[in-house]
């Protein structure tokens, strides 16, 4: 049968063997400063690491975004400066009492600061990020993958903008369209000369218009016909020039001047003298009246011309319009809506005259429709950019085509600017709204995170005090144990010297 002894023997060996086992262990957790986790907690202990790792990316997300949105805000605010200062000027050149060269040179200043709007659009940049492109920022703000997980930051175009506030003008950037005029056509008459039935003797008078022609001998010597030829040539050298020296008679009564004010020439083909009006328009026919102390019978007739043809006013639109900026042909004026093209302009003159078409690309004022259709008898429909006006009254007209003088420019300038305004104070307030959002979003994901932490740190963090007070207990019983096992193998030893 064993011995009584070896069983103990055996107990305080494996004790010895625990105890050291867990000095071992111990020691390492304080040197760790982590306690020795089962697989149970060590799943736990991972799971909630990686989730406070995923709310610490998302912090450093936030604050990129938030570097992103102050830069945004800080150049919105000079932006809006720069707008302000752009209003006023484009206020101080909407005065009539300007001159050309002041609105000139107040434009110089306003192209430079719409210049400054756009290079503080495109250079509002963190790491290619910008909000001020017209493009948004997605931020992730959450761990689960969830739309709800994504935050959108909407930004504002100013890129857009600027090119709005480029095509503004507070100057008189139109070019007048150019004119050309084709004048009334005078009216032409003409007076036929024939034989008379009888020979007409000298002292026979001719007049025409006030001017009396009286024959002399020489022509009475002459024959029906040759009367009739000298009768021609006489009228139209004098009317011509004012001589006459062909020796038939003499010339009285009216002047030359006089003649010359109604008839502006004549041409002598065969007896038959035309006649150009001196006044534009359609005249009233001169009488010839044939008498005199020869008892002449009448030897020509007068023959009304054609009705004169109406001015025509031929309108060359040079340039294009933007908005709000105007022109103004025979007192009908074209204010654009949009930017237009000259042709454009050109066929919503021609509807707006020929039918009172409603335009497409602007507004009319000034002369109403029925007060431009009593001015312009017919228009023709426009070829490119080219419009052609008939005037309804006959006679030489003033042509008149004016560009804007730069009032309307500015005047528009105002409203697109208010307008843009508000694009970057609405701007401003989202980007603010986000910031604040944002920050938000940060301190609860801080919190989060910390609640996280401090989890897995009560988990798997050793309680260092506790754990020396247990240490010290295992060296006390590693001490105890190692007394009884030398204990133990003295008895061992005195058992086996009397058995000896």
């Amino acid at each position: 049968m064993p011995m009584p002894l070896s069983g103990l023997a055996q107990t305080l060996s494996n004790s010895v063997a625990r105890v050291q086992a867990e000095i071992v262990d111990t020691q390492n957790q304080l040197a760790a400063g982590l306690k020795t986790l089962n697989p149970g907690q060590q799943g736990v202990v991972t799971r909630l690491s990686a989730q406070a790792t995923g709310y610490e990316q998302t912090l450093s997300n936030i604050t990129t975004a938030q570097s992103v949105i102050s830069v945004g805000q800080s150049a919105l605010s000079s932006i809006a400066t720069i707008m302000t200062q752009m209003q006023a000027l484009a206020n101080q050149a909407s005065s009539a009492g300007l001159n050309s060269t002041d609105r000139d040179s107040l434009q110089a200043t306003f192209s430079s600061l719409a210049t400054q709007v756009k290079n503080l659009g495109s250079s509002a940049s963190v790491n290619g990020s910008n909000l001020l492109n017209g493009s948004s920022l997605s931020v992730t703000t959450g761990i689960d993958g969830s739309d709800s997980a994504q935050t959108t930051v909407n930004g504002v175009d100013i890129a857009a903008l600027s090119t709005s506030l480029d095509l503004l003008k507070i100057n008189a950037s139109v070019d007048a369209p150019s004119v050309d005029v084709t004048s009334d056509v005078h009216q032409v008459d003409t007076l036929t000369f024939t034989a008379a039935s009888t020979k007409d003797a000298a002292g026979s008078t001719y007049t025409l218009a006030g001017l009396k022609f009286t024959t002399n001998s020489a022509f009475a010597l002459r024959s029906k016909t040759e009367q009739a030829t000298d009768l021609a040539a006489a009228f139209n050298s004098f009317i011509n020039d004012g001589t006459y020296t062909l020796g038939k008679g003499l010339f009285s009564g009216s002047s030359w001047a006089a003649i010359h004010a109604i008839y502006t020439d004549s041409t002598n083909t065969s007896g038959v003298l035309t006649f150009t009006r001196a006044a534009s328009g359609d005249q009233t026919a001169n009488s010839l009246v044939v008498g005199g102390s020869g008892g002449a019978t009448a030897a020509g007739t007068i023959e009304h011309g054609d009705e004169a043809a109406n001015q025509i006013d031929t309108i060359s639109f040079n340039s294009g319009l933007t908005q709000g900026q105007s022109i103004s042909v025979g007192g009908i004026i074209y204010t654009a809506q949009s930017t237009v093209a000259a042709e454009d302009i050109a066929t919503d003159f021609y509807g707006f005259i020929n039918s009172n078409a409603a335009p497409s690309y602007g507004t009319f004022s000034g002369l109403s429709y029925t007060a431009a259709h009593a001015k312009y008898d017919t228009v023709t429909a426009p070829t490119g950019t080219t419009l052609e006006l008939t005037w309804k009254t006959a006679g030489v007209h003033t042509a008149t085509v004016t560009q804007d003088d730069g009032v309307s420019n500015a005047k528009a300038a105002i409203d697109t600017i208010k307008s843009q305004l508000t694009t970057v104070s609405t701007g401003q307030a989202t980007l603010s709204a986000a910031a604040t959002g944002l920050t938000s979003q940060s301190t609860a994901n801080t919190a989060l995170k910390t609640g996280l932490t401090n989890t897995v740190n009560s988990i798997q963090n050793i309680d260092a005090t506790a754990m020396q007070a247990k240490l010290q207990q295992l060296n006390n019983q590693q001490s105890i144990d190692y007394y009884l096992v030398s204990q133990m193998n003295t008895e061992a030893a005195a058992i086996l010297s009397i058995f000896r």
